[in-house]
């Protein structure tokens, strides 16, 4: 009989020791030390996530940098920029990408990193590939990296958002990284929310000596002054050292913009209130503190969101109630009782800020029952509708009220000779004198009583004025033809602007209508590739001059900038096109999909925190996607929504394994 070696009898017993495990269906790849997906990742390996979905959002400090405006018409020029509210937070983005990156290249330098199965790389992966060829094909390379000012969304950060969301959907594995995630977000929506009722009691902490220190670095200031000594000084005289563009009462916590608040508030609202149904229905088995905790934490929120007077998150809030009762049906029956407490908390908080959100309400009503009539046409009145102003090399044509003339001027030898107005047929139009010595009434019917004309010079350069209503267009005659000189001193070349839709209604959502209107075409040219991320602000028609003057909400300031298009899917469009757009939506779509299969049918019997936490991750993320159809992308708010949409996806896979699981598994 053969002799068999010890090392072999060694190597048959360890074989027969630790029989081969199969591979786990969860996994689309795993490594040969990785750790069951059963096993809870460590307490260092989730803190950049908690950080990301929790902390983010709190960064909000001075910093100043330098960007190349004085290349476009539409700006001052000014080049040194401040920034308080998106700077910080897009730096912390990126430290925290980059901090993450290096654990997964640590999971992989020890084999131990798994990659669970998701649909949810598919369409991540497009985006991602979308992202990076709208930059390379980007003229604004320079923007399109790190974002547009005071946005600071661009290349890197999206990319960013999407390794965040990877990392966590492949690192939350257990209740106690979902808890780690959680009370991270209770710590900063406390103080998110403390802040913002100081500034809805007009008291706001940033206002204050010690609130505009821990905003401003003790930089040294010309004249040798320390910026916190210039602060003591003014703070001794009764004024502010930052001049604040937020009026008194006005709740932006750190977000910069009190819309983002109500935007960013959809996800929590939810979240808290499902944490507190559960906290609620646990009995005895859960702690009086615990459950007053949630409620708190439900209400500090819905103050907020209210409190921020931002129609958006309402209309967001709104879709989630429907939805919430569609889902649950029944159980809501079931849980009648902590139902009615979270309904008693939001009513006694509306009835509270009732002179905040009951103007807002009645503003957007109104403005969308106007919407509704776009059949009727403009009134005219002796504020003239305006339909064009183009100008041309020795002409301006102004339409008002859909009736056109032009103004022309006669040039001999290189010198302005005369002005004279003619209509479309060619026919000369009269001009009378007025009181003001070189404006002249239009002696027409048509446009008496809508526009006057004049001329004047200054600094040697000729200029043709243009009268309306209350807004005077100066056409400066230059080498390059005649010109519109703007509210910046800059000459433009005035031209139609393509728009689409709400031509009666552009007050339509604060301006929204008008904005809209003139994305719209815009659109057609980024189908595929985007003109890089965020560089939105550098392709919208600024030289629209007319179209500000029409809209109403802009006739006091047509030369607004304007940087955001009110809908983070337009928004997405133009900077990264249409087929991230796709993606995007896509991504979001197979987790809702999923969610809802797996909440419908879900009986919540064992009251487990992941069941509730995960269905209230699903109304907030619901909430957030129609929020967005009147919101902004921002630095501020997407490192939570992303956050959340990680663990709401492990989650998901969590419950999806336990309700799979035969009773011999679970042994």
């Amino acid at each position: 009989m053969a002799k068999i070696s010890k090392n072999t009898k060694a190597k048959k017993e360890t074989k027969a020791a630790a029989p081969r495990k199969s591979a786990d269906p969860r996994a689309l790849w795993s490594m040969s030390h990785a750790p069951s997906l059963d096993e809870d990742s460590s307490k260092l390996q989730i803190l950049p996530a908690v950080f990301f979905t929790a902390f983010i959002i709190l960064i909000v400090r001075m910093v100043s940098y330098t960007r190349p405006m004085d290349q476009f018409f539409w700006s001052a020029g000014k080049t040194d920029i401040i920034d308080f509210f998106s700077y910080g937070k897009m730096i912390a983005l990126l430290a925290c990408a980059g901090l993450t990156a290096l654990v997964l290249v640590f999971r992989v330098c020890t084999q131990s990193l798994t990659i669970k199965r998701s649909y949810a790389y598919i369409p991540m992966a497009v985006y991602c590939v979308f992202v990076l060829l709208s930059y390379l094909t980007s003229d604004y390379k320079d923007f399109s990296l790190l974002g547009y000012n005071d946005r600071f969304e661009g290349t890197l950060p999206l990319l960013a958002y999407m390794l965040m969301l990877f990392f966590i959907i492949n690192t939350v594995n257990g209740e106690r990284s979902v808890r780690w995630i959680l009370y991270g977000l209770v710590i900063s929506s406390v103080i998110l929310s403390v802040l913002g009722i100081s500034q809805a009691l007009g008291m706001d902490f940033f206002r204050t000596t010690l609130g505009q220190k821990l905003l401003v670095p003790n930089y040294t200031m010309e004249g040798g002054l320390k910026a916190w000594n210039a602060i003591d000084a003014a703070a001794e005289q009764g004024e502010l050292f930052l001049e604040f563009s937020f009026n008194q009462k006005e709740i932006y916590q750190t977000v910069y913009n009190i819309n983002y608040v109500s935007f960013y508030l959809t996800l929590l609202v939810p979240l808290f209130g499902m944490l507190f149904i559960r906290s609620f229905n646990a009995g005895k088995e859960e702690a009086v503190w615990k459950k007053a905790g949630w409620a708190v934490m439900f209400a500090l929120t819905v103050f907020n969101l209210i409190g921020s007077v931002s129609s958006g998150g309402l209309m967001g809030m709104t879709a989630v109630v429907a939805f919430a009762l569609i889902l649950l049906n029944v159980r809501i029956k079931n849980w009648w009782k902590p139902v009615l407490i979270l309904i008693i908390i939001a009513c006694i908080i509306a009835g509270v800020t009732v002179d905040r959100w009951l103007p807002e309400v009645m503003r957007s009503t109104n403005s969308v029952a106007s919407a509704a009539s776009s059949s009727s046409e403009p009134v005219k009145l002796k504020k003239a509708y305006i339909d064009s102003i183009i100008t041309g090399e020795n002409y301006v044509d102004v339409t008002m009220n859909g009736e056109t003339f032009s103004i022309v001027v006669k040039e001999e030898d290189g010198q302005v000779k005369s002005m004279v107005l003619e209509d479309l047929e060619g026919n000369r139009i009269a001009m009378k004198p007025t009181a003001d010595k070189g404006v002249y009434s239009v002696d027409d019917d048509r446009f008496r009583d809508y526009a006057t004309v004049a001329y004047t010079s200054n600094e040697g350069t000729f200029y043709v004025v243009l009268g309306t209503y209350d807004k005077d267009w100066h056409f400066p005659i230059t080498e390059d033809g005649v010109l519109y000189r703007n509210g910046f001193g800059n000459w433009v070349q005035l031209h139609d602007i393509p728009a689409i839709g709400f031509e009666n209604n552009q007050r339509f959502g604060s301006g929204r209508g008008y904005i809209w209107s003139r994305t719209f075409p815009m659109m057609k040219d980024t189908v595929l590739l985007g003109h890089g991320a965020d560089t939105y602000t550098l392709y919208f028609p600024h030289e629209d001059y007319v179209g500000k003057y029409n809209s109403g909400t802009f006739r006091d300031n047509v030369d607004i900038i304007v940087d955001k298009p009110h809908n983070m899917y337009m928004g997405a469009w133009i900077g990264t096109g249409g087929i991230s757009v796709i993606a995007l939506l896509a991504l979001w779509g197979i987790y809702l999909v999923q969610s809802m299969k797996l909440y419908f049918k879900h009986d919540f019997a064992d009251n487990s925190l992941l069941s509730f936490a995960g269905v209230g991750i699903m109304f907030g993320i619901f909430g957030f996607l129609v929020a967005g159809l009147v919101n902004d992308s921002t630095v501020s708010v997407m490192p939570m929504f992303y956050g959340l949409l990680g663990c709401g996806i492990s989650i998901n896979m969590m419950l999806s394994r336990k309700e799979m699981q035969t009773p011999a598994d679970a042994e």
